[in-house]
Order: structure tokens, then sequence, then C-alpha cells
């Protein structure tokens, strides 16, 4: 009787522990499934936030990088060929200072033709080792071609309001791209990206010049001088407050951009 008091006791035991060690498998393959599941909407909600946080930039971006590139070819054959042809009326302006006028056009053109693959590149967040170099010639194109920039404002035959037009464009220029290289070089990704719209719209100023000049002499107003002082304020001034009210904007709208 004890020895089968004993069993039964026996058999009620491993009934009992075989029933904890099945629920406990049961805990086991829920909490598997759990952890499956939350790895699952964690990847979905970060494949959703790279298609929202402008990493992977869609064909309206496409475009408006196409035609600043197109406007920027157009630039350089119509309006910067000719100082580098020795044309006696563009360089009328800049007699004794050539060699600093040469200097701003060229480096100035070599970042106005790097600026749409720089950013296309970097918003995809593709190739990026070609990145980095393209945009490192960017940056030294930049400097170089604001060094010239200042000299010639400094030095201008115009007036000293267009020589502050072009020093304030030269110091927008340098502080929008020194700011997007201290971003890239702190790691932060989404300010970078902003920095670097930001200069290549104060890169833009070589078009917008000529087109606002062009404007204002198709519409008789004011003097030439006139015209070209307008212009060296509104070339770079009117484009970059412009950028800035879509750059804030979006995260009022779209508040997934506020946090980065």
């Amino acid at each position: 009787m004890a020895d089968s008091a004993k069993g039964g006791e026996g058999s009620a035991d491993s009934i009992f522990y075989g029933r904890r060690l099945h629920l406990h498998d049961r805990y086991d393959v829920a909490g598997s499934t759990t952890q499956t599941i939350v790895r699952f909407l964690s990847t979905m909600s970060t494949a959703a936030i790279r298609r929202t946080d402008g990493s992977n930039p869609g064909w309206k971006v496409l475009v408006v990088l196409g035609l600043a590139g197109i406007a920027a070819a157009v630039f350089l054959v119509v309006f910067a060929l000719p100082y580098f042809k020795l044309d006696p009326d563009k360089l009328s302006l800049y007699r004794g200072k050539e060699g600093w006028i040469f200097l701003h056009i060229a480096t100035g053109a070599v970042a106005l033709s790097l600026g749409p693959f720089v950013l296309w590149h970097g918003l995809k967040r593709r190739r990026m080792m070609l990145h980095r170099r393209i945009g490192a010639a960017y940056m030294i194109a930049v400097g170089f071609s604001s060094i010239a920039g200042f000299y010639l404002a400094i030095h201008t035959n115009i007036g000293w309001v267009f020589g502050m037009g072009l020093a304030g464009l030269a110091t927008a220029w340098v502080a929008t791209t020194g700011l997007a290289y201290i971003c890239i070089r702190r790691r932060r990704i989404e300010q970078h990206k902003e920095w670097m719209i930001r200069s290549y719209v104060v890169t833009l100023a070589f078009v917008n010049f000529r087109i606002l000049v062009g404007v204002l002499q198709a519409a008789g107003v004011g003097t030439n001088v006139e015209q070209l002082t307008a212009a060296s304020w509104f070339c770079w001034a009117v484009p970059l407050l412009l950028a800035e009210l879509i750059l804030q904007s979006r995260k009022i709208w779209r508040p997934e951009f506020s946090s980065k």
C-alpha cells in the first residue's frame, strides 16, 4: 500500500511537473513569437521612416536637380566661357583684377557643376565613397571661389552697396558649406543634408544673378548700376529665404522631420 501510495505520489508529481514543463514550453513559444512580431514591426517602421525622411528621394527631387543642372550648363556656356575667351566687354569691369575674376568663375563653375551630383548621391545614400570625394571637391571649389568673391567685393568699381551684396553672398556660401561639413563630421546626417541644400541654393546665385539682371534690363527698370546692385542681393538672399521656408515648413506639416 505504501509503495502504491508512493507510486501514486510519483505519478502525480510527474504529471504536475510535466504540466509545468508544458506550460513553460508554451510560454517560450509565445515569447519567441512576440519577439518575432516586434522585430518585424520594428523593421517595417524603420523602412517607413526611411521612405519619409528623404533618404530615398523620388522623381520630384530628380526633376529639380535636373533643372538645376541644365541651368548650370546654360550659365557656363553662355555667361562663363566668354570671360575665358578674354572678351573685352566682359572684362571691362575687372581691369587689373582679371586673375581674381577667373578664379571666382572657374571654381564657382566647378561647384555649380558638382552640386547636383553631390546632392543626389547624398540623398540616395548610395555610392557614398564617390559622394564624399565629389563633396570634398565641391567644398574646396566653394572655398576658393568665396575667397575671390571677397576680394572682388572689396575692390569693386560699381559701388559699396553692390560690394556688400557680393560680400554677403560669399559669407552665406562659406557659412552654409562650412556648417554642412561640421554636421557630417559630427554624424548629424539630416542637418548635413539641409545645410548642403542651403549651400547649393547659394551656389545657384551665379545663375540667379544673370537671370535677374536680364529681367531688369528687359523691363527697363533702373540704371545698369542699380540693376547689378539689386541683383547682387536678391540672387542669393531671396532663394535662401525660400529654401528655409520649405525646409522648416516640412517639419510642421510632417512631424517625422521635427525629431531629427
